[in-house]
């Protein structure tokens, strides 16, 4: 029989064993294990470490010792980092001397000037010159003497002046406006006045670019101003060719009271006429019986008039609704206008923002008198802002009632602040300011026109 003692011995035997090995420690727990890989891994890294360096300083040693053959060799000129070594240097060429005879001096430099006794000598070649006949031909001339001998044997007839009547021939200062020819002769036997327009000079263009022009003229015989002549329009001219006639009906007692006037006009895109400058010829200080061609220079305004009129406007500021109301009542002592049943008045109200032309509105048409009615209000929206730098510019317009009607500026009064009106309208427009919603009235006298459009 098996003694159950043993088998308890042995089993507790065998519960010791397993308690043993459960209680053993891990390889990769152990110390040492941990430090050899630790050291392994450094040392990997320090060979590559060393790899790397030495990579590094045998390329450095490379690029410098071709550094040093490119510096060290005379016959080549050193080549740029891109091109490669083995290409061929250019040919080193000798230097070009400015002055090839040059010499150098003791101390090797060159000398780039000469004195005169190192310049050769040498002699200008026998002058040849045709002789003026066959009995000079053995005499030998200078140039200047033949010139001068040619100088002296010229035509006179190719040389004589020119009439008086041709523009090359007068010297005569440029006219700022322009000059005006004409010519006149009175027939007595008939009791005409013949008037030849002939020509218009240095007329001055439209704005900053001197554009030309459509000039044409009307020609009154003072004090009559409802009768005028008109020319025909020349196109896009400065120096307008007319050579026109034309003929007034005049009675040899009154003719010698009688004035000229030449008015020159230009008739722009928009068929409004603009006026260029007057021409008054008193025909009691001229000859009229020979009809010689004259010339005359033009002015911007004509003196024998006195006053082109009146013109009543109301104006009224609303600053609640940023908005000024302009009233055009009427004309008065318009003497220069021209009465006729074809003919009509109109005003013109431009509001100018700086030099800008913001918003145009315009009147009902009026028959041609020397004291239109208009009575029409006007209303212009201006922010209180910009008030200071607007204006309001006012035309009294004269067309034709034709299908080929043409407007002309008869006279204009400026509504505005300092910067743009003077006198009486600078203190209507003062005084509309200072008084906001009460309607300003007042006459303004119209002023000609005197600059250029």
């Amino acid at each position: 029989m098996v003694d159950t003692n043993d088998v308890f011995t042995d089993k507790s035997l065998v519960k010791e064993d397993v308690t043993a090995v459960s209680t053993d420690t891990p390889w990769y727990k152990d110390d040492s294990m941990i430090w050899i890989l630790v050291g392994s891994v450094v040392a990997a890294v320090l060979v590559l470490v060393a790899i790397v360096i030495l990579f590094v300083v045998c390329r450095r040693r490379r690029r410098k010792k071709s550094w040093d053959l490119g510096w060290n060799d005379t016959d080549c000129i050193l080549e740029s980092k891109s091109a490669p070594i083995s290409r061929n240097c250019s040919p080193k060429l000798e230097k070009r001397k400015s002055f090839p005879d040059a010499l150098a001096d003791t101390r090797g430099k060159m000398v780039r000037s000469l004195t005169l006794a190192s310049v050769p000598s040498f002699t200008l070649p026998p002058e040849r010159v045709q002789p003026q006949n066959g009995h000079e031909r053995s005499c030998s001339l200078t140039a200047m003497q033949y010139q001068q001998h040619l100088i002296g044997h010229l035509e006179p007839e190719l040389y004589r002046g020119l009439s008086f009547s041709d523009d090359s021939s007068l010297c005569l200062p440029p006219s700022e406006y322009g000059r005006l020819w004409f010519s006149v002769l009175y027939d007595a036997a008939v009791e005409q006045l013949n008037v030849n327009l002939v020509k218009v000079r240095e007329l001055p263009g439209r704005g900053r670019n001197n554009a030309p022009r459509d000039p044409f003229v009307k020609i009154f015989l003072l004090p009559d101003e409802r009768t005028c002549r008109i020319s025909k329009v020349r196109k896009k001219t400065l120096s307008p060719m007319f050579n026109e006639s034309f003929t007034f009906q005049v009675d040899p007692d009154s003719i010698r009271s009688k004035t000229l006037r030449f008015s020159v006009y230009d008739v722009d895109k928009r068929r409004v006429r603009h006026s260029l400058g007057h021409v008054l010829v008193n025909l009691a200080d001229i000859d009229i019986l020979k009809g010689d061609s004259m010339f005359k220079d033009l002015e911007l305004t004509s003196t024998m008039c006195a006053s082109l009129g009146d013109l009543q406007i109301s104006s009224t500021y609303l600053p609640n609704v940023d908005k000024v109301k302009i009233v055009v009542i009427g004309a008065r002592n318009l003497r220069q206008i021209d009465i006729d049943q074809n003919n009509s008045l109109f005003v013109k109200l431009q509001m100018i923002h700086g030099r800008k032309i913001s918003k145009v509105k315009k009147t009902m048409l009026r028959p041609s008198t020397s004291e239109p009615v208009f009575n029409e209000p006007f209303s212009f929206s201006i922010h209180g802002k910009i008030i200071d730098t607007c204006s309001f510019e006012l035309s009294l317009m004269t067309t034709t009632r034709t299908p080929m009607s043409h407007d002309e500026v008869y006279g204009r009064i400026v509504l505005g602040s300092f910067m743009f009106a003077r006198g009486e309208e600078l203190k209507h427009w003062q005084e509309m300011m200072s008084q906001p919603r009460v309607a300003i009235t007042r006459w303004h006298q119209l002023n000609p026109v005197t600059h250029h459009d």
